[in-house]
């Protein structure tokens, strides 16, 4: 199976590198995946989308040889270097007491984990609930789901416009000025 097909198998199911490269084909039975999980020894039931179905069909149909971590990182960086995601992204962090800071292009970050993140963070934005994407992800804490989830100022900007567009609240202050000194009276 090439890189690409696991990384998206990755990306629609939310498993670790550890488990979406060992799965067998007895894990899929009635559209859900069961796996249990190698880091936290949980099992997961994952419902399948029909293009993780097809990944995961294709997987055995191809019989195609198994392929360690650091490998499947090269090959997504490779990948996603080849489709134009190429914009610099800066990254910081701590290491000790010092804050460090990273400029890399975006493709140079992707790892395997992205795939797991991507799951967490496009389940998150599309609105189901936490407490089940944490059953289908495996994370105990909501402490820990919530260092899953990547989304810029902007997107936070855009969900919350589509919230209040669902609900009709939009346009419900005209002037929010008015609507706030109203509501003080």
């Amino acid at each position: 199976m090439s890189a690409r097909n696991l990384f998206v198998l990755g990306c629609l199911t939310g498993l670790r590198f550890s488990d979406f490269s060992a799965l067998k084909p007895e894990d899929l039975q009635q559209d859900m995946l069961y796996k249990k999980q190698e880091k936290s020894v949980r099992w997961v039931v994952i419902p399948m989308r029909k293009e993780a179905k097809e990944i995961f069909t294709e997987q055995f149909k191809a019989n195609i040889q198994k392929i360690c971590n650091a490998e499947f990182n090269q090959n997504i960086k490779d990948i996603a270097k080849l489709a134009g995601i190429i914009e610099t992204v800066k990254f910081s962090y701590k290491k000790g007491n010092k804050m460090v800071e990273e400029k890399k292009p975006k493709y140079a970050w992707i790892t395997s984990h992205t795939a797991r993140r991507s799951f967490c963070t496009n389940e998150f934005l599309a609105g189901t609930p936490v407490y089940l994407v944490m059953k289908i992800s495996g994370h105990r804490r909501e402490k820990d789901f919530y260092r899953y989830i990547r989304i810029d100022p902007q997107e936070a900007a855009q969900k919350v416009k589509e919230l209040w567009m669902e609900r009709g609240e939009l346009a419900l202050f005209k002037n929010p000025i008015i609507k706030a000194i109203n509501m003080n009276e």
